[in-house]
């Protein structure tokens, strides 16, 4: 039972990693930003849903478009979304998409099923957008890499809709890869750590904890974090802990836009030995427990990691997931951060749950100013 839960999570973990048009495009053009306006091999690529439309709450739709064979490097992600229409998008790599329709549901969890997102199973993040995120640019030298030797033969945009569809609306969200023929010196890669398990009714400032040791040869330079929960995430922590000593990689609230921020300690390295840390705090006023699952009313408790490495070899998603009913940083670690939970210093948020069946619960900033209205 416990492998299951762990493997649903991460696969959740992929499901959470658009401004609508009138006519659907996936295009390549040579219309270059400033900062690559003198490399010959600079191009973008925009893969938007082909009006697509949602006939349920929660559905998850797809569309692929095939990359050139040639290897190249994504160096920006500019995204086509609004939170108004798309809970979140992914953008991931496959070998083979779980279709050749314009767009198909691809809310199966089994990535051997007909309507996964890949149909060979190789599945890769390559992007993670939601709560209106800006675009994200990579350092200079640094780029992720796609096509080629690598698993990523096809980009596919995956939408999660908050609702189904209303009278004659058509959805063309999607996102802009700025990308180069030109190799980089440095490719990025991401390293996930999230939770299996449940929060468990009327509580506030639970804990959802993850620790992993980082037990691979070669050393990794954060470079960005994104968190990702839904409505019962107050804030999201990650840390790398070297010799007991605690240095923050990123601390922010999900319910801010969900893109990748800048780490808090730029030039941090992860080395072996060391050990990576994450910590969600949720509250809740739901009078029954809330599951770790796919669905707005479930919840999700994710710390990613962008980072870069002068690793040359194809890279691959690496995880560190525990369940939340089990595991606690008190039994393995020391000297744990008191600001670990703390919204000191982050933007003014507001978090409403619609789910809470007995209280409406509304916070700012937070536990210091709430709002219980019954419903």
């Amino acid at each position: 039972m416990e492998r299951t839960q762990l493997w649903t999570a991460i696969v959740l973990a992929y499901v959470c990693l658009t401004v609508c048009t009138s006519s659907p495009v996936s295009t390549s053009d040579q219309h270059g930003d400033l900062r690559w306006e003198n490399d010959p091999h600079y191009f973008t690529r925009t893969i938007r849903m082909p009006n697509a439309v949602s006939t349920k709450p929660d559905a998850l739709l797809c569309h692929s478009v095939k990359l050139d064979d040639q290897e190249a490097y994504i160096l920006k992600y500019e995204p086509h979304a609004t939170k108004a229409v798309a809970h979140h998008m992914m953008v991931y790599g496959c070998g083979k998409p779980g279709s050749d329709e314009p767009y198909w549901p691809c809310g199966e969890m089994d990535d051997s099923s007909d309507d996964s997102v890949c149909s060979d199973g190789a599945r890769e993040i390559v992007y993670a957008w939601a709560m209106d995120a800006d675009s994200r640019e990579l350092p200079n030298g640094v780029g992720f890499r796609v096509g080629g030797t690598t698993r990523t033969k096809y980009v596919v945009i995956q939408l999660h809709y908050k609702e189904k569809f209303e009278g004659d609306f058509r959805d063309n969200s999607g996102v802009t890869l700025h990308m180069t023929f030109t190799p980089q010196p440095k490719q990025a890669g991401y390293y996930v750590m999230g939770n299996m398990g449940n929060i468990p009714p009327t509580v506030q400032g639970f804990h959802m904890e993850s620790a992993c040791d980082y037990k691979y040869n070669d050393t990794i330079y954060p470079i960005g974090y994104r968190t990702h929960s839904h409505n019962l995430g107050v804030v999201t922590s990650g840390y790398r802990i070297r010799d007991g000593v605690w240095t923050e990689i990123g601390r922010m609230s999900p319910q801010l836009p969900q893109t990748f921020y800048n780490v808090t300690n730029p030039g941090i390295d992860v080395r072996f030995g060391d050990i990576l840390a994450s910590r969600c705090t949720m509250s809740s006023d739901r009078i029954g427990a809330t599951a770790i699952g796919p669905s707005n009313k479930d919840e999700m408790c994710n710390f990613y990691i962008l980072y870069y490495t002068y690793r040359k070899e194809n890279l691959n998603v690496r995880y560190c997931f525990r369940n939340a009913q089990k595991f606690r940083w008190s039994k393995y670690l020391n000297n744990i951060p008191d600001d670990a939970s703390s919204t000191d210093g982050l933007p003014a948020f507001t978090r409403v749950d619609s789910f809470a069946r007995a209280l409406k619960h509304t916070q700012e900033r937070g536990f210091d100013h709430q709002n219980e209205i019954m419903k």
